[in-house]
């Protein structure tokens, strides 16, 4: 889940820069065929993002108003539940950087001057809701790997040293685990310590 709100001063965006933010500020985030998550969870997650567009009437920099004609400064300030934010902040700094670059006309004054902030902000669990209901990020974590839990797909070949993550699907390096469980005689590895607490609430009835 990610609340993605995009602040730029008025009338520098233009509609098809917007549309590459709103397309690529999630789709960048959540590639399919990079986690090797099945698609379906690639799919739930990105259902659960939402990107919104803020324009400033006023745009103060260094206690001075923005000129007309200078190139716009940007922050995205991006809502993640609070046991997310410190596993995903670099990525989603690095991922939303280069979105902001491939469509700015001097894209490397972003890596140059600090003229765009991304502001990764933690949520806690409770703080976030819908359906009715205070939602945590387990809970969160539950709708998005739904497909795959449902439907698992089976544990086949996968690479030596790995093992299948069974909340989200992914194929998991033993060694990069982010925990391990010994389930039924089979040792399982997590992609994630929300994957593991999935598995733990689930196994704990």
């Amino acid at each position: 889940m990610m609340i993605i709100e995009v602040f730029t001063p008025k009338g520098k965006l233009t509609g098809a820069q917007r549309r590459v933010l709103g397309t690529r500020l999630v789709t960048d985030v959540m590639r399919a065929g990079d986690s090797e998550a099945p698609e379906a969870v690639i799919d739930a997650g990105r259902s659960l993002c939402h990107v919104l567009f803020r324009e400033a009437d006023d745009w103060y920099v260094a206690g001075q108003p923005l000129q007309e004609d200078a190139l716009p400064p940007y922050l995205i300030r991006v809502a993640v539940p609070e046991s997310w934010r410190e596993e995903m902040a670099s990525h989603l700094v690095t991922a939303f950087t280069k979105v902001l670059a491939d469509i700015d006309e001097n894209p490397a004054r972003l890596y140059e001057q600090p003229v765009s902030w991304i502001h990764v902000t933690g949520l806690p669990d409770g703080a976030i809701g819908s359906m009715g209901q205070a939602l945590t990020a387990t809970d969160l974590l539950k709708i998005i790997t739904k497909p795959h839990r449902e439907s698992p797909r089976p544990a086949a070949d996968l690479p030596p040293g790995s093992g299948l993550d069974p909340v989200c699907g992914m194929t998991v390096p033993f060694e990069h685990a982010a925990a391990t469980v010994e389930h039924n005689g089979t040792r399982i590895p997590f992609c994630s310590k929300g994957c593991h607490a999935v598995f733990a609430e689930e196994h704990a009835r």
